[in-house]
């Protein structure tokens, strides 16, 4: 008798060959009415998978946004792991989802990440219920967290850095080229990185006897859009600062276009500090002081992570902080009134 082929099963439901594989594998990236098609069209027409195959192991990354150099650094690090470890690598975002799709952490898309049993989930920057990590739980799905949006219980396994050294050393940078005024562009409201980064700010500003004046705060995002407006309103003010420390490198290169528009110049007028050392930050003109922060590993060590917790190891210590460094570049200078300079390229 000859044997029903998957090509068949995807006329028979159309749809293509590949999403009649994800569906027979088990994969949680496929709507539940195109998966019911194929399993009624693989009904009608006999088909049978191998018995003895094995489902492959699937990573799958959950990003806010793919739109950044962070988001793609995090992914390089996840691809390299997932190539050891022969795993399929899984992309999926948040907001933008196709029609019939499943909204990635509901119940329903845990349970078809479950299904096959060989599938983990990890979360980057995005915001994690109590009702979505029981979910997981129910699924039997592991669940490993880069950056968590806000605190997860000791039962998710999280992979960050150092975000309060990070800010303290950003700070304690400009403090010490003489700057009094610095500024900070915060990130995100309610983001632990963001609420770390900037204690680590005021911290740095306590240790240089440097008042903390809640004026000098502003922002609400790590993105460039936020760092504009953000530094747009610091350099406004009637005393504006003289240094900036942003809270990722897009908000920094914001505040870059922001000095441009009221004609000041980097690092001569307004010396500016980023944070996370993306490529922009190497590219930036001048080329910008930033915190390091591992993100290649980051993503390495989170994949291993949900690979040992497929294979039934044990989690890593709650939560994980990877140790950031200041990489000092062209956007630093001593304020003018010190009567000190640096080379920097007018915008």
């Amino acid at each position: 008798m000859k044997r029903t082929t998957l090509s068949e099963v995807a006329a028979q439901a159309g749809v293509s060959k590949g999403t009649v594989s994800k569906v027979l594998n088990g994969r949680p990236d496929v709507g539940e009415d195109t998966r019911e098609k194929v399993r009624a069209a693989a009904a009608v027409l006999g088909y049978t998978a191998s018995a003895a195959r094995r489902p492959r192991t699937a990573i799958v990354l959950v990003f806010d946004t793919l739109e950044s150099n962070y988001s793609l650094q995090v992914m390089a690090g996840a691809v390299d792991a997932c190539g050891r470890a022969d795993a399929d690598l899984l992309l999926n975002t948040l907001p933008a989802l196709e029609q019939g799709d499943l909204p990635p952490f509901s119940d329903e898309w845990f349970a078809h990440c479950g299904r096959k049993g060989e599938t983990a989930v990890v979360a980057v920057t995005t915001p994690l219920t109590a009702e979505q990590v029981a979910a997981a739980a129910h699924a039997q799905v592991p669940l490993v967290a880069i950056d968590p949006v806000n605190s997860l219980p000791s039962t998710v396994p999280s992979i960050g850095s150092t975000n309060w050294a990070g800010g303290y050393a950003a700070t304690a940078h400009l403090a010490e080229l003489g700057h009094r005024r610095i500024g900070h562009l915060s990130g995100a409201g309610g983001s632990v990185p963001a609420r770390e980064r900037l204690a680590g700010y005021r911290s740095a500003l306590e240790s240089a006897d440097l008042p903390h004046d809640p004026e000098l705060v502003a922002g609400g995002g790590f993105s460039y859009e936020a760092g504009f407006a953000a530094a747009q309103q610091l350099l406004e003010l009637e005393d504006p600062p003289t240094a900036l420390f942003a809270a990722s490198d897009e908000a920094a290169l914001g505040a870059f276009e922001a000095a441009r528009q009221a004609s000041r110049r980097v690092p001569e007028d307004l010396s500016v500090v980023g944070f996370d050392d993306t490529l922009i930050a190497r590219w930036a003109s001048p080329k910008l002081t930033t915190v390091r922060q591992p993100l290649h590993a980051m993503g390495e060590m989170a994949v291993e992570q949900a690979v040992t917790l497929l294979a039934g190891g044990s989690r890593r210590t709650h939560p994980l902080q990877l140790q950031t460094s200041l990489v000092e570049r062209s956007s630093t200078a001593p304020p003018r009134h010190g009567g000190a300079s640096a080379e920097g390229v007018a915008p």
